[in-house]
This record gives C-alpha cells, structure tokens and sequence, in this order.
C-alpha cells in the first residue's frame, strides 16, 4: 500500500487524541504456540505533517503501567519491574528522527524509550488520511522487545512484539 501523506494531508502539526487512540501489541510464546493480544494507553503526543512529506516527524507517550491483556495476573507482571518497570519508568516514548518514502509507502524511524533505554524503530504507515476535525494515522513495526531493553521472560516470550498503533489527532 501507498499512502500519499503529501496530497491528502493539511500540513500543520496536530495533537493526538488519546481518548480515540489506541495502541495494540502482539507477542508470541517463544515456539508461537498462543498469541497474546493486549493494549497499551496512550498520554498523548504530536504529528507534524510537513509540506515535503519526508520533513515529517512524530512524537508518542504509552503509559507503560497501563498494559492490558486477557490476563490479570500477565498484567501485573508486565508492569512489574522484571518486565516494563513501570513503577520506575511509568512512559514508554517515541520520537521520529526521519520519514522517507519505502517500497510500500512511508517510513517513520525513530527512537523508542523502554525502561531508559533507547532503541532504533521504523514505523511503517499504513493509513494516513484526513478526518472531519484532523488526522487518522495508523503504523505498524515489529519491535525486538530485548534490544528494547525488557530482556526478561527469554525462555518462554519470542523476541519479536507487533505493535499497530491507530490513531486519531486534531
């Protein structure tokens, strides 16, 4: 898929809207027996559309103390300090660094902040479309959750978590 960000977007910077927002992650057992499906809060965060699409940048806040799965006891430990430590690092941050046009569309690196560490991400954007008061964006990476500095559960969590983040800004 395309998405043609410069001809269907206002440029302006916007602010998301995390009432409308979502953010979803999918993780797999380490033998990818069970998916496990769960959600992550949004605080808030910008997009700033520039007339030259790839002058672009983005910016997101997840509350990491708000994961939620199917699983109340999965919910704790995931919040716990073994895994996001969110008692110590209550945000999970990203800040784009470029936006370039790929094969399949446009491209968002930037820096993903886990626990006080950085690591390298790139957003792929699926949808990038104008709405009624704003903006809807939806983007997609695969994250290697151990370079992202939550290196527990090895054993029995495959590296890899899906994150589609969707959302609404004005």
């Amino acid at each position: 898929m395309t998405t043609n960000v410069q001809t269907t977007l206002r440029p302006g910077t916007y602010t998301l809207d995390p009432q409308r927002s979502s953010c979803r992650l999918t993780a797999t057992h380490v033998f990818g027996l069970k998916p496990v499906h769960a959600t992550v809060a949004l605080r808030g965060g910008t997009v700033t559309v520039a007339a030259d699409p790839a002058a672009s940048s983005a910016s997101a806040v997840l509350d990491a103390g708000s994961f939620h799965s199917d699983d109340a006891r999965r919910n704790k430990d995931i919040t716990g300090p073994k895994f996001l430590d969110a008692a110590n690092h209550p945000v999970i941050g990203f800040r784009s660094t470029g936006c370039r046009r790929g094969v399949a569309g446009w491209l968002l690196t930037g820096v993903l902040r886990v626990r006080g560490r950085d690591s390298e991400v790139t957003l792929a954007l699926d949808v990038a479309e104008p709405t009624a008061d704003g903006c809807h964006f939806v983007a997609s990476a695969t994250v290697d959750r151990v370079a992202a500095g939550v290196a527990t559960g090895r054993a029995i969590i495959a590296r890899p978590v899906r994150i589609t983040l969707d959302l609404y800004a004005g």
